[in-house]
């Protein structure tokens, strides 16, 4: 029997990497169930490699997992991309749909070159872009590597139930990625209390703790229950967007410090209830227009465009 082995799966704090995974599976349990699936750690890469040179052959498929740490703010992470890649010269490999982001600087050009020059010479490696910016690097920088685009891996999950709606949800980064002032939160919070009886701050980060594979449903379901009980999310976190938008709840995004959320908002531009803005000003108009709004999450255009990665398995 072929194997399909997911390297990369996380047990860190992050709720939107925790949906990943779930979404990854499930993306593997529909269309992949001829495969017998294994799963790698991220952090047990390094020791598992030989393990897994001894069980994974030519005929095997590798998956990496996606997200938004392709790049050398999360070095890491790439390092131990760089390890599987390098390991497996052989097999199909594809990077799940991921975003790119190398910093302008002496470490960021250096790591770049470090990746362009291992990934490009891999022989069966694609990369899936989650948003066009990202798409648009990739096949820049990795000539010789097929490079696909699709959206991020959570928008294959429909998780919309009919629940009562009552105030907003504020998810809002506390992390590098942070761009907005003292002023800006300001006049969020007083713009919400004119048309809101009740506020949750939250986040889709637990910050220091772990999110372990027995924790991960019920973590992100919890997490997916409180977007899904309010009558607006306002976020400057992406899958605080893609949470709101599978569970078809009106969403307010703002732009944090890379291309991720306002390039992967093109995906769900045709959701009359996600909204992007830039910055502040317009939000109070925003929130007019999406406090009331009432419709239902359809996934067809996301499914769509995941049969390229299919398509790459099974020919």
């Amino acid at each position: 029997m072929k194997k399909v082995i997911l390297f990369g799966v996380p047990t860190h704090g992050n709720i939107g990497d925790a949906a990943i995974v779930i979404a990854e599976e499930k993306f593997i349990r529909d269309n992949l169930n001829k495969y017998e699936y294994i799963k790698v750690l991220d952090d047990e890469t390094k020791d598992k490699i030989e393990e897994m040179k001894n069980i994974i052959k030519d005929e095997d498929i590798i998956l990496l997992h996606g997200g938004g740490n392709l790049g050398d703010e999360y070095m890491i992470c790439e390092e131990r991309r760089r390890m599987v890649i390098e390991a497996f010269p052989n097999n199909k490999i594809i990077l799940m749909p991921q975003s790119i982001y190398f910093n302008d600087t002496e470490i960021g050009k250096k790591e770049l070159e470090n990746t362009k020059k291992l990934y490009n010479s891999h022989k069966h490696l694609t990369l899936v872009a989650r948003e066009e910016v990202s798409f648009n690097i990739m096949k820049k920088e990795f000539a010789n590597v097929n490079v696909i685009l699709t959206p991020d891996i959570v928008m294959y999950l429909n998780k919309t139930q009919n629940t009562e709606r009552h105030g907003v949800v504020l998810a809002m980064r506390k992390d590098i990625e942070k761009i907005l002032t003292a002023e800006q939160m300001e006049k969020i919070n007083d713009d919400i209390s004119k048309y809101f009886e009740s506020k949750t701050i939250t986040d889709t980060h637990l910050g220091d703790a772990e999110i372990s594979c027995e924790m991960r449903e019920k973590v992100v379901e919890d997490k997916l229950e409180e977007f899904r009980k309010s009558q607006l999310v306002i976020t400057d976190r992406l899958h605080g967007m893609i949470f709101a938008a599978i569970t078809s709840t009106p969403c307010i995004a703002l732009g944090n410090y890379n291309h991720k959320i306002e390039s992967s908002f093109e995906w769900l531009r045709h959701k009359e209830y996600i909204k992007f803005l830039k910055d502040t000003k317009d939000l109070e108009e925003a929130i007019i227009e999406l406090k009331d709004k009432n419709v239902n999450y359809n996934n067809e255009f996301a499914v769509k465009e995941y049969k390229q990665i299919l398509d790459i398995i099974n020919n």
